[in-house]
């Protein structure tokens, strides 16, 4: 059995992370975990509303320390899943664990159906921020330098979930299709029969847009707090009143609400599964959490306000705009409705859900099994290869 597996990590330790990357399940299992925290070695400092302090937690506020952790006898063997991608911005923090072998593996998920920008787009968006330009192509640079040159090792194991994923060019030995987190949890509550919310309802897939972490690293300004809060607020009153439903929150993992911003509508964290399973329908601005929409055949209305639209053209409203264009599903301005009547609950594209399912979520070779279980026979068949080798 594997004895030790460390994650690697540029996001701070939640219940979220406990439960999503198997950190949860590898410690039932009775394997030794540490999760690293490296966040001042790739990112800037960030506030995680729900981080978690606990015994197999460390912290590395330095390449340094990070080295000395590496050269320790017990963590020679241990298998190290990376929860930073590679990019030329975390080149050197691949660089070092190369220097050391460590077994690595990686998780790609996360694939959306987001069409980019034109070329042209691309490069004139560049021309007008030339300092953001050139860092662009001094990391891609970079970044392929460091593979080609050998500076950096190959993961063992990359894990993929959806064709889109699978069909991605890999830097790893090895390629083993998994189902996206949300597919497992969709599979767990598929049958269940608990009802969170009496009565009729739909779901508001939050993003925790005002406050999300991310937004500073991607170099994007927060919306107003107030304003997005209260065209929100507008909104899911005339959708509640035209259809007969009240507006639940599905809280995005991030967010922390001790004071409800959402007119005292119910808020739930970590329970978008059962959320979305018995809801009406569905609204949202873009999320991997729309899988849940998709499996449950609910239908979606995707929404932005004026406000996303000039902060956010080339991303968020963009990235808005070709989830509602690959579902084939109803798009909002949120500010430009004034009556329920103008709202459209429109019927699901079958097709479109179910490219949607392949490309994004699962495989058939893995949608009947629990993605936890793959990971668990790919990283004892590493350890039972080594020892035959040994």
């Amino acid at each position: 059995m594997t004895e030790k597996v460390i994650y690697v990590s540029f996001i701070h330790l939640t219940d979220k992370t406990a439960r999503d990357w198997y950190i949860d399940f590898l410690i039932g299992k009775g394997v030794k975990v540490e999760y690293w925290d490296v966040v001042a070695l790739v990112r800037d400092a960030y506030i995680e509303a729900n981080a978690k302090q606990t015994e197999y937690l460390k912290t590395f506020l330095t390449y340094g320390k990070l080295e000395e952790a590496l050269r320790l006898p017990e963590n020679r063997n241990a298998r190290y899943m990376m929860l930073v991608s590679y990019t030329g911005e975390t080149a050197r923090l691949y660089r070092v664990m190369s220097k050391y072998n460590c077994r690595m593996l990686f998780i790609a998920w996360g694939a959306l159906p987001i069409a980019g920008l034109p070329k042209w787009q691309t490069v004139l968006f560049g021309l007008s921020n030339p300092l953001r330009l050139a860092k662009r192509i001094y990391y891609r640079v970079k970044a392929s330098a460091y593979r080609r040159l050998g500076l950096v090792n190959p993961f063992d194991t990359e894990f993929a979930a959806g064709q889109a994923c699978v069909a991605k060019r890999h830097f790893a030995s090895k390629v083993v299709p998994i189902n996206l987190i949300d597919y497992d949890h969709f599979k767990k509550t598929e049958m269940g029969r608990e009802r969170l919310v009496q009565g009729r309802f739909c779901v508001f897939l939050d993003v925790n847009l005002p406050h999300h972490p991310d937004l500073k690293m991607a170099g994007l300004q927060a919306v107003d707090p107030q304003d997005y809060y209260a065209a929100l607020n507008h909104f899911f009153d005339l959708v509640e009143a035209e259809f007969g439903v009240q507006v639940v929150i599905a809280a995005h993992p991030s967010a922390n609400y001790n004071v409800n911003p959402f007119h005292g509508r119910e808020i739930l964290r970590l329970r978008t599964p059962e959320l979305v399973r018995d809801a009406d329908f569905t609204i949202a601005h873009h999320s991997t959490s729309i899988s849940y929409a998709v499996l449950n055949h609910k239908p979606v209305i995707f929404i932005y306000t004026n406000e996303m639209a000039a902060l956010y053209k080339r991303t968020v409203a963009g990235w808005i705009r070709d989830y509602a264009t690959y579902l084939d599903a109803p798009l909002y301005n949120v500010d430009e409705i004034t009556e329920g009547c103008q709202i459209d609950i429109a019927k699901i594209n079958e097709k479109r859900y179910e490219d949607y399912k392949y490309s994004f979520l699962t495989s058939q070779k893995s949608e009947n099994m629990a993605t936890q279980e793959i990971f668990w026979r790919e990283i004892n068949m590493e350890q039972n290869m080594d020892l035959q080798a040994g």
